[in-house]
């Protein structure tokens, strides 16, 4: 048997459903209609899971989940639930119960979870019989959230209440299978607080897709998310796995959600519910477990009300709500944001590592960021490329005439979300219009952007045989 298992829920067809799935699937399942009788039941016999409803007449599963992390710390808590007791169900998983379903559920889906639970169980360092919960947590019992096996480009700098909260709850969120979607304006930091919660997480060896909802053409959304097989449309050459299939057992990032088309959402959903997808030009059903991360930078609730978001996958997917706070919001992390990109960037282009003078620290804490974390990190990569051999970004190396036109013409058109550009390519055209400026000297434009006139030279020489 692959484990014990005690089932609680005041509804025998339930019950009597779960115990006939799970003893299939080799469980060994115990099931009562009376919490109190299981918890009696439980003294004498030891389960390695219990899986509780919420609301019951005789004990709550709050009382339920108490009682066992009082009593019996090594056992999990898995609670089914309704959607109007989702927010209450959060909460009582930040006291330690291990996961959440939603009723109704297939067969597969508590399946699912229940895997889940087992595959990290066993994936638990050994713990001091008399060290508690809170502690082996505080000491990263989770097998992958050695520091060592942390991708350091991934992090959320900042010491300000708000980004503290987030990284106080990231372990929490990381280890359990629930969904998770954040909000939050661009240049905030959603796709690195995903990355965090995959890397903390125990599914942080496996696959981990990012989709970007929002670039998707239409007429191959379905594709991309669920495959096709050969023939089943035009252009169709061969048989094509989706970013499902890739992700299965890894984690599918879904970012700016909110894009995709209401008609596909319908089948999103059936993923999340049934654990199953079709791939477009097939009948064929295809199994996988992947946990779903969303991002999106628009008011969801408005997007229900215009009819172009589903209400039932909102709450699917908006199990751990996280909303991502504007730099405005947290103006006392930009010190720490500044020379973490001076340090990152002056690293990058293999500069002696750069300081930022007092008065352009000043003037970034004067700013209204609102392209947020994104529009700093811009504004100080600029700052480091255009200081060139000095040890010190000073003011007049972010503030210059040369970029003002177009700084000037974006703020007046309100398009602070403009497309991102590879950094070369940046200098590129920084050097380009300098030589435009100077009637194509050399030493002249070299003189404009504070470089020497032998780095303007190898610059150019790079771009003419890239």
């Amino acid at each position: 048997m692959k484990g014990n298992i005690i089932l609680i829920d005041d509804d025998p067809h339930i019950l009597s459903f779960m115990k006939e799935h799970l003893s299939t699937n080799q469980y060994n399942v115990t099931a009562f209609v009376s919490p109190i009788e299981a918890l009696k039941h439980l003294k004498t016999n030891l389960a390695d899971l219990v899986v509780t409803d919420v609301k019951m007449n005789e004990f709550t599963g709050d009382d339920v989940l108490n009682h066992i992390k009082k009593n019996y710390p090594s056992t999990g808590v898995i609670l089914m639930t309704g959607y109007g007791s989702i927010a209450h169900t959060v909460n009582a998983m930040r006291k330690g119960a291990f996961d959440y379903i939603t009723k109704p559920f297939s067969g597969n889906e508590i399946l699912s979870r229940i895997n889940h639970f087992f595959k990290w169980k066993a994936g638990q360092k050994p713990t001091d019989a008399n060290t508690s919960t809170s502690e082996s947590e505080n000491k990263n019992i989770y097998k992958h959230h050695s520091p060592n096996n942390l991708n350091r480009e991934f992090n959320l700098i900042g010491e300000s209440p708000k980004i503290k909260k987030l990284m106080n709850a990231l372990p929490q969120i990381a280890r359990n299978n629930a969904p998770v979607m954040i909000q939050g304006e661009s240049g905030t930091g959603k796709e690195v607080y995903a990355r965090l919660i995959q890397q903390y997480s125990d599914r942080s060896c496996e696959p981990y897709i990012r989709i970007n909802c929002a670039n998707l053409p239409s007429e191959l959304v379905e594709s991309t998310l669920f495959g096709h097989v050969k023939g089943a449309f035009t252009g169709a050459v061969s048989d094509k796995k989706g970013a499902f299939e890739e992700a299965d057992g890894g984690t599918l990032l879904l970012d700016e959600i909110t894009e995709i088309d209401i008609n596909i959402q319908a089948k999103l959903l059936r993923v999340l519910q049934e654990g199953e997808f079709q791939p477009v030009g097939t009948q064929k059903v295809k199994k996988v477990d992947v946990r779903i991360i969303s991002t999106t930078n628009r008011n969801v609730i408005e997007s229900i009300r215009e009819g172009n978001f589903r209400k039932d996958l909102y709450f699917r997917l908006n199990v751990f709500p996280i909303k991502m706070p504007s730099l405005n919001e947290r103006m006392e992390d930009i010190p720490l944001l500044a020379k973490h990109f001076c340090e990152k960037y002056s690293k990058k282009y293999n500069t002696a590592c750069k300081s930022i003078s007092e008065e352009l620290l000043n003037y970034l804490m004067l700013q209204s960021w609102n392209g947020n974390v994104r529009e700093l990190e811009n504004t100080l990569i600029r700052g480091i490329l255009m200081s060139g051999d000095e040890d010190v970004v000073q003011l007049e190396h972010v503030i210059d005439n040369l970029f003002g036109l177009v700084e000037d013409e974006i703020m007046d058109n309100n398009a602070l979300d403009i497309p991102l550009i590879p950094i070369h390519e940046m200098e590129r055209q920084l050097i380009q219009k300098a030589l435009e400026k100077t009637n194509g000297n050399q030493k002249a434009a070299a003189k404009i952007l504070e470089i020497s006139d032998r780095t303007i030279r190898n610059k150019l020489k790079n771009y003419m045989t890239a």
